[in-house]
């Protein structure tokens, strides 16, 4: 789904780095991809959701070392203080969007049409498979 969500731009694609590793590590995916493009610089971009809770990734600090992250805001998330004091994580400042995938899924199950919250193409995609939709 993801491939046909980015499917029509060109800076964009899907690695399929992860693909039957479990579980799957963020620290393990990034040697992978530092390994296959050791050119490039890389950034992590997290929900401040998903940031409130790192200091409990595998190897956390290794990541906090190595890579810049990019922290998208999230309403009713705060900042682990000792956090603050790293250079290389950035706390965007963007308009906050109430929107995630697990929302869109579980809307969705609840029989919500969130067709045009979606790339055309991934909701006949879902519909075809029978994926989270409600029938």
């Amino acid at each position: 789904m993801v491939r046909i969500a980015v499917s029509n731009y060109e800076k964009m694609s899907v690695l399929d780095i992860e693909s039957g590793d479990f579980p799957s590590y963020t620290i393990h995916t990034l040697s992978k991809i530092e390994k296959k493009y050791p050119r490039n610089k890389f950034f992590i971009l997290l929900g401040k959701d998903s940031f409130y809770f790192f200091r409990k990734w595998k190897n956390y600090k290794i990541i906090l070392n190595k890579y810049n992250i990019l922290v998208y805001p999230r309403i009713g998330y705060f900042s682990h203080p000792v956090f603050k004091y790293y250079k290389n994580i950035i706390f965007l400042k963007a308009p906050i969007i109430e929107i995630s995938s697990s929302f869109i899924r579980k809307s969705i199950q609840e029989g919500k049409n969130m067709k045009p919250m979606l790339h055309a193409e991934v909701w006949y995609y879902m519909e075809k498979y029978n994926l989270y939709i409600k029938k």
